[in-house]
């Protein structure tokens, strides 16, 4: 087991708030780099995405080697409207879902961390490679969440 799963997996969804106070509202819907969500997008990204990864934990536990399709993140963002998602909600439904997903982590038997999906894109992934994963993909979103606060505190607005 990862040590550092769960207190990763705790922490990140205070962590996206703690940056997200140091923006101003005005500024959520800026982009640091063209080729990548607003700050709003990026919000409602991992709030929308929480469930979808757990569910390919789900999946796997409950009915290991099925099949999981990739999905195209842009696509899905015109889809959801995420420009038109409210931060502040944004912000309690990845908390509130990331709390799902640490519940059913820690409800998990030695023997599921072992079961798989067979992704398209990926390969096979264990239940133990899916949770790890979430750090990686919270990790990417914080980095590119502290680019608005490093522009803050750069003076460059």
């Amino acid at each position: 087991m990862n040590a550092y799963l769960f207190p990763g997996l705790e922490l990140s969804p205070r962590i996206v708030e703690q940056i997200v106070k140091q923006i101003p509202g005005a500024r959520y819907d800026d982009k640091t780099d063209p080729d990548r969500f607003s700050l709003r997008e990026a919000v409602a990204h991992l709030a929308d995405w929480e469930p979808i990864l757990r569910d390919r934990i789900v999946l796997a536990v409950e009915k290991p080697d099925s099949p999981v399709q990739g999905m195209d993140e842009s696509v899905r963002a015109t889809d959801k409207n995420y420009p038109a998602w409210d931060v502040t909600e944004s912000l309690r439904t990845f908390s509130a879902e990331r709390a799902k997903t640490i519940a059913f982590l820690r409800s998990l038997a030695v023997e599921d961390w072992s079961k798989a999906v067979d992704h398209n894109e990926k390969g096979r992934q264990t239940v133990m490679d899916q949770a790890n994963q979430f750090l990686g993909h919270d990790l990417y979103h914080i980095e590119h969440l502290m680019g608005f606060f490093e522009e803050k505190v750069a003076g460059t607005w």
